[in-house]
């Protein structure tokens, strides 16, 4: 027996759907092919193996057909005393006679041939005449009409009634096949984000596609915050509302969508409302920003005026969290680097939620459809009605119904009371559908060990579950361009092999589920109610494609952080493939340090030159002398000068440390402070005496160099954002993950973590072959350095605060100290947030290492608390760090070091402004907003801060 192929199979579906299009076979003969197909008929087999011509393709089926189906036999019926036959039909000019003429049956006969009618129409498929048929169908129109001129008034009022009923059936079926047309194409949406390219221009272009096929939207207007946003230029621009236009604002009714008419002349005018066919507007809840919504009305949509049903139909809720989620995705994409995942995760929950509305359109329209042939009522109350009439309940949650004037003892009446039956509950079920489809897409968009792709029946891509990258595109020898989200497989996939396993599957049946393999890929095909839908390619990736069982928990861990150091690596290089300005950026300075090395530094190698000798022996006189002597430098100060203070906002993050830059001694009062309020001193039985002396003592160092940045103000802020994080997690479900104990390590290594700090980089550290360079042999030199002179003060008698630990528990809390510590160093933040981000996704997140991820990733975040406070003391600690930078700067020129190209210049403001943008954008409000997440979005005001800052900074730039 020839063996079938998919192609071959998807052909045989198209053949036999076109020709039931065109009225030659009906959908019973559809059925019965689709069954033999199934069965593999070997004649069947054989014909669609075999012939590649469509014309013969299409005739050997209707020939196929005649050889399986018994031939009708045609009969005439004899005439009896009741029947009224024509006599004698005379051709020519003669007319034709009729002897008798029995009025019930030829009635009988009419809605006979009307039920035959009804049927074909009423199959899911959409009917076409062939021209046989319509030459037929016509002469028999024409017989008709002649008839009804002729034959009483009721008679062919009778006749033109089925003709009306007909034209409601039609226009309900033809409704259900373009809302379901329509929503399906939407369901493709998805696909366009799957771009590993995407640029803001591009994402631009996804957003309107999505509000067209949502709400028929072609652009958008929004003011926010004193600015105005049009989609059509993609701009932000300031704007100063006049009083009369804040008046027209003010009486616009919240929890309405309102559209624009001349009684709003100001927001006309302000959102050019002129150029467009219909205007939307609404107050966002929860908000300050007016939306707008914009319809040109050039292309006919079904769901046309969609928002225009808005307030009657009660989806309110779905349109204020469509325009609140455009309005954030546009503003996080001018201060962030935007995850598509993470968008497609948000589009696809609002789109089955308008999905789920579309009932409304589709309700709408049909009432619409049944008012051109009968009285249509939807306020029930008022109905009154001498003539029959039926009540449709739509079984809503507004329990929406209708009158109809229906009379169901009419054949015709009942054929459309069935027929919006039946279309109103096939349209419900396609909404579960979509559903079920968006709840699998989603599962599998969150999915990060598997790429899926999608398609349908006739071979085309309907969903992708993740963009598409250069090396997996490599890896599995995929083609695939998301502007084509029509693509068939063939096209896609390049590999011959896969192309023949897909086409391999339809071979056995038993082999249509997914089964286990050895191959990086798998295939199976999509069954519902035993016909092939499509069917699902799925590539394995990552250490999932190993067999964890066979590992041991070395080699397991090992694997892992191999695979997330690839994953960090590949997420920097396509960054800085959609941002090359960020090459010389200081996103550098955060880079792995094996990067680090590669790019920057492969034509510099420090060695012990008498010249290089000299120099370093030159930089440490010079170091030296920005030295304070201990003798002026150190405040010496005992536990009765602490008195009990109120300082301001301790707890939260609004904390700021400069109103107590120039007294010392408001400053430990802020440390005794968060110690006394976590219970610290009293858990740990901490003699003060001894808090003094250790306090007094990380001061000076601290403050030591005379740093501008990196000092005992910086110390205290992170001790205090740590404290105020750690108080946010206690209220989470992560709570029980922060014991005491965990807590004290952290807060104190925040207070310690940058103590006797250089006030230079790392990369300076090393390329000067420093002391500390030498010591730590080039690895977190600074960081190794903090860490080790906090435990040297903890481990002297004087300073010791923490005698009362038993062996264990201080080498415990030693671990953790240095643990958090050792984060803090920036060539670790990519890896640290890629690690985290996966860990917190997996079911067993809890284990002492992720205990220790997540500390490190407070202490990290903490680090960078002066720049999530608001623009104003943001810019403070900014401009303190970049004089740090140009000190550095000055120095590596002085001496002969690699000059890092973000340090240039940074005396200049629109050059600062630049270097800031990149640092809060692509750093550190990813940070931020990954913390925040982590709890429930506490830390949202910080985030909501850094956005402002870039903003601001952008601002600053381009002056």
């Amino acid at each position: 027996m020839p063996k079938q192929n998919l192609s071959n199979y998807i052909k045989f579906f198209n053949q036999i759907n076109d020709l039931e299009q065109k009225g030659l076979i009906t959908s019973k003969q559809k059925h019965l092919l689709k069954v033999n197909l199934t069965t593999k008929e070997y004649q069947l087999n054989n014909l669609i193996c075999t012939i590649y011509d469509e014309q013969d393709y299409q005739s050997a089926i209707l020939q196929y057909l005649q050889t399986i189906e018994p031939q009708p036999k045609i009969r005439y019926q004899s005439s009896g005393e009741n029947d009224s036959p024509i006599r004698q039909r005379r051709r020519g000019n003669s007319l034709s006679r009729v002897s008798q003429f029995n009025e019930t049956k030829l009635i009988a006969q009419i809605d006979e041939l009307n039920d035959q009618l009804m049927t074909l129409w009423q199959s899911d498929s959409q009917f076409y005449l062939n021209h046989e048929i319509n030459d037929k169908l016509r002469k028999v129109g024409e017989f008709i009409t002649k008839t009804a001129t002729s034959t009483p008034s009721n008679s062919q009022k009778q006749v033109t009634n089925i003709s009306d009923s007909n034209q409601v059936i039609e226009n309900l079926q033809q409704l259900y096949r373009d809302m379901k047309q329509h929503f399906n194409d939407y369901l493709r949406c998805h696909i366009l984000l799957m771009d590993d390219k995407l640029s803001t221009e591009h994402l631009n272009n996804v957003l309107r596609a999505f509000m067209k096929n949502l709400v028929d939207a072609d652009e958008i207007s929004f003011i926010y915050n004193n600015e105005i946003y049009t989609s059509e230029n993609g701009q932000f621009n300031e704007i100063n509302l006049t009083d009369q236009q804040q008046l027209e604002i003010q009486s616009i009714l919240e929890g309405n969508v309102i559209e624009i008419s001349q009684n709003y002349p100001e927001i006309s005018s302000l959102f050019q409302t002129t150029k467009f066919k219909g205007n939307y507007l609404l107050k966002i809840q929860n908000s300050t920003c007016l939306f707008c919504f914009h319809s040109k009305g050039e292309h006919k949509m079904i769901i046309e005026s969609f928002l225009s049903l808005c307030n009657e139909y009660q989806f309110f809720d779905e349109v204020n969290q469509l325009a609140q989620f455009l309005l954030e995705t546009l503003k996080q994409a001018r201060v962030q680097c935007f995850n598509p995942l993470q968008l497609s995760h948000m589009i696809q929950d609002i789109g089955i939620a308008f999905i789920r509305c579309s009932k409304y359109f589709f309700i709408h329209k049909s009432i619409s459809i049944l008012s051109e042939r009968y009285k249509v009522c939807k306020d029930n109350t008022s109905f009154i009605s001498m003539h029959p009439f039926v009540e449709f309940d739509f079984r809503d949650s507004l329990n929406l119904s209708i009158h109809i004037c229906f009379d169901l003892n009419k054949k015709e009446d009942m054929n459309v009371y069935k027929q919006l039956n039946l279309s109103f509950n096939k349209y419900l079920k396609f909404i579960k559908q979509c559903y079920d489809r968006t709840t699998f897409y989603k599962f599998f968009v969150k999915s990060q060990d598997s790429l899926i792709f999608e398609f349908d029946k006739q071979g085309q891509i309907t969903f992708v579950s993740q963009p598409i990258t250069s090396k997996l595109a490599e890896e599995f020898n995929i083609n695939f361009n998301p502007q084509f989200y029509n693509a068939s497989y063939t096209s896609i996939f390049k590999n011959k092999n896969l192309i023949q396993h897909i086409e391999n599957q339809l071979q056995d049946q038993n082999k249509w589920k997914l089964t286990d393999s050895n191959s990086t890929y798998e295939v199976f095909m999509k069954m519902e109610e035993k016909y092939f839908k499509g069917f699902f390619v799925i590539f394995q990736q990552g250490w999932f494609r190993y067999n964890q069982k066979s590992l041991d928990a070395n080699q397991w861990q090992k694997l892992r952080k191999s695979f997330l150091q690839q994953e960090t690596n590949q997420y920097l290089d396509k960054l800085e493939q959609k941002h090359p300005q960020l090459k010389n950026s200081v996103v550098q300075m955060f880079k792995p340090k094996a990067t680090q090395k590669q790019s920057q530094f492969k034509n510099f190698s420090p060695s012990f030159s008498p010249r290089h000798l000299d120099q370093r022996n030159s930089l440490q006189e010079s170091e030296s002398i920005r030295l304070i002597p201990k003798t002026k430098g150190i405040n010496h100060f005992y536990p009765d000068m602490i008195t009990e203070t109120c300082i301001e906002n301790i707890d939260n993050f609004d904390f700021n440390i400069l109103p107590y830059s120039a007294d010392w001694l408001e400053k430990q009062k802020v440390v005794f402070s968060i110690l006394r309020r976590n219970n610290f001193i009293e858990d740990y039985k901490i003699s003060e005496d001894a808090l003094c002396s250790f306090l007094c003592a990380l001061e000076y160092k601290y403050n030591k160099r005379g740093n501008q940045f990196h000092n005992y103000d910086h110390g205290v802020t992170v001790m205090q954002c740590t404290h105020a994080i750690s108080l946010e997690i206690m209220k989470t479900q992560y709570a029980h993950l922060l014991s005491q104990f965990t807590k004290f390590a952290l807060i104190l290594s925040g207070l310690c973590h940058d103590v006797s700090h250089t006030g230079r980089t790392n990369i300076f550290e090393i390329n000067s072959l420093s002391n500390l360079a030498i010591r730590y042999h080039d690895r977190s030199v600074l960081e190794q350095h903090h860490a080790a002179t906090s435990m040297k003060l903890l481990c002297a008698p004087a300073t010791n605060i923490i005698p009362n630990f038993t062996s264990s528990e201080f080498r415990e809390f030693r671990k953790l100290f240095i643990s958090n510590i050792l984060y803090t160093d920036i060539t670790e933040h990519f890896n640290l947030m890629k690690n985290f981000e996966a860990r917190i996704k997996e079911l067993n997140f809890g284990t002492e290492d992720d205990i220790k991820l997540m500390t490190g990733m407070i202490i990290h975040t903490s680090d960078f608390t002066g720049g999530a406070k608001p623009f104003k003391l943001s810019r403070e600690w900014s401009t303190r760090v970049n004089m740090e930078f140009q000190e550095q700067y000055s120095l590596e020129g002085k001496f002969g070091y690699p000059q890092l190209p973000y340090m240039k210049d940074l005396d200049q403001l629109p050059i600062m402004a630049k270097s800031e943008v990149g640092f809060f954008k692509f750093i550190v409000r990813p940070l931020w907003s990954i913390m925040s997440k982590f709890t429930e979005d506490r830390l949202q005001q910080s985030v909501d801060n850094l956005e402002q800052t870039i903003v601001e900074w952008e601002k600053l730039m381009i002056n």
